[in-house]
């Protein structure tokens, strides 16, 4: 079994339609295929083959995917890394994976000449654009190479891709996909979002991401669709892809919407080609979900998944619930592989609308954490992985994602689900973005603080933000502290970071 199998089909069926469009540059499906069949073999001049781990640190580009699609090919491991990492996190996530080779670019170099000498199984730094001296030249590699490569079988429980997490809650934990659960996420979702050859995606996260390389990239190739790459977020260059390219599948984190929906010419943009939008990587307001859906006149299905893998979805036809990650995905399909249920602190599964812990099984999880045994255990406990989400499930068999066991709030013996406070506060007219933490206090416990930023040309006050909630949700719901910052911070995938704003609160001279 081999992942790459799919694509190969693909270029097989559809040898000359565009599969993949980044700035000026277009591939069709069999060109896309040469470049991956030279870089292949490139690697494997330099010593790479099955189960060798390839390391990526690369912004959105051609150069990125055909790496990817290279080592599956020769039977190794995609281990991508996030391209905010400093020398720390690098060498960390260097040394845990073993990467025997890293693609990256000019801009990055002075990282690797740090960590170089800590990294033992690293013996190649593959540059995509201007290579110096002890560097491998990713274009003259693969311009010096075959464009025949076969397909190296692989065990379906082999891992395919290695991603990382962002580090948020503690040091990076490398998240194992492997052919097997990778192949059969790629097949649930062309069935339940029903994405076809004729679709066009639009792949503006950050690839180094599983949520980008795994739905709006892999995704379209698993069918023979086309996706246009964007480098970076730009609001403007968005809306002009999408109407220019007539995107038809676009997926997106919360924050990205919120973009979208404060752009002044919006309006003006045609985006009727949108079959459908989705929104992952954390909870979406529901008042931004609702605007971008009123003023796009497209729907935004909304799900769950945890490194890229997915287990719950509004559906694409039939009833939705706004706030809601959907029902599961057995329930939408009862022949896939997914089961979904809420436990409580003593085990035992939580009667419908009360809240505990999700549980997910199914095929296409990750079986573990790479060389962390005891966090693998810790998480995956007889076959259920626990997502350390709190949730509840209401009569219709939808979830309602309430928040992260860890971003819980208990202030005076009162818990707060941080969303809650956030839902209320989206309905303000002059919030722009918001997250809500727990502030240590020496008499509650901890205190709902809220941090803001507002829209242009609004002017706001802390009593204000703190009558409007109070009116609207408990006292003991409603911020006590309000802090106003131009804006919230981010990780490099467009996540709002709450670690960011725990630390800021916990600097030494804080007020409180």
């Amino acid at each position: 079994m081999n992942l790459a199998k799919f694509v190969e089909r693909r270029v097989e069926q559809f040898p000359t339609k565009m599969a993949i469009r980044c700035g000026s540059q277009r591939f069709t499906y069999e060109e896309f295929w040469t470049q991956v069949n030279r870089f292949g073999n490139g690697l494997r001049s330099l010593g790479l083959g099955k189960t060798d781990r390839l390391a990526v640190m690369l912004p959105n580009c051609p150069e990125l995917v055909i790496a990817h699609w290279a080592v599956l090919k020769i039977g190794g491991t995609f281990a991508p890394i996030n391209t905010m990492f400093k020398e720390k996190e690098l060498t960390y996530i260097l040394k845990n994976s073993g990467a025997k080779a890293v693609v990256t670019s000019t801009s990055f170099l002075p990282l690797f000449e740090n960590v170089w000498n800590d990294c033992a199984a690293l013996e190649h730094l593959i540059v995509i654009d201007e290579p110096i001296a002890g560097t491998v030249d990713f274009h003259a590699l693969m311009d010096a190479s075959s464009t025949n490569l076969e397909i190296v079988d692989c065990d379906p429980a082999q891992t395919a891709d290695l991603y990382y997490t962002s580090g948020t809650t503690g040091r990076p934990k490398g998240v194992m996909k492997t052919h097997l659960s990778l192949t059969k996420l790629q097949e649930y979702q062309a069935e339940l979002w029903e994405v076809t050859a004729e679709d066009r995606s639009m792949v503006v996260l950050p690839l180094f991401h599983s949520y980008a390389m795994i739905i709006p990239s892999m995704a379209l190739l698993y069918v023979g669709g086309s996706q246009t790459i964007l480098e970076r977020w730009d609001t403007k260059m968005v809306l002009d892809t999408i109407a220019e390219e007539k995107i038809t599948f676009f997926a997106a984190v919360p924050t990205m919407y919120t973009y979208l929906v404060r752009h002044p010419g919006f309006e003006t943009y045609d985006l009727t080609s949108l079959r459908f939008a989705m929104v992952g990587g954390a909870s979406c307001p529901v008042e931004v979900q609702r605007e971008f859906e009123e003023r796009a006149k497209v729907a935004i299905l909304e799900g769950y998944g945890c490194t890229g893998w997915v287990s719950s979805s509004n559906p694409l036809h039939g009833a939705r619930k706004h706030g809601s990650i959907g029902k599961s995905w057995r329930d939408i399909c009862p022949h896939m592989d997914t089961d979904m249920k809420i436990v409580g602190e003593d085990g035992r599964e939580m009667p419908t609308g009360e809240a505990g812990e999700l549980h997910v099984r199914g095929v296409q999880l990750p079986p573990g954490f790479w060389h962390m045994p005891d966090k693998t255990r810790e998480v995956y406990q007889d076959g259920w992985c626990h997502t350390g989400d709190i949730c509840y499930k209401d009569a219709d068999g939808f979830y309602f994602l309430l928040d992260r066991m860890d971003d819980l709030i208990i202030t005076s013996g009162y818990n707060v689900y941080p969303r809650e406070v956030e839902e209320v506060l989206y309905t303000h007219p002059h919030v722009n973005e918001c997250a809500v933490i727990g502030e240590p206090d020496a008499e509650k416990g901890q205190v709902v603080t809220a941090y803001l930023s507002l829209k242009a040309g609004t002017k706001c006050s802390e009593e204000e933000i703190t009558a409007y909630c109070r009116d609207r949700i408990a006292n003991y719901k409603a911020p006590r502290r309000v802090r106003f910052i131009a804006e919230i911070p981010k990780t490099a995938n467009g996540k709002i970071y709450k670690k960011a704003l725990r630390d800021q609160s916990a600097a030494p001279g804080k007020s409180s």
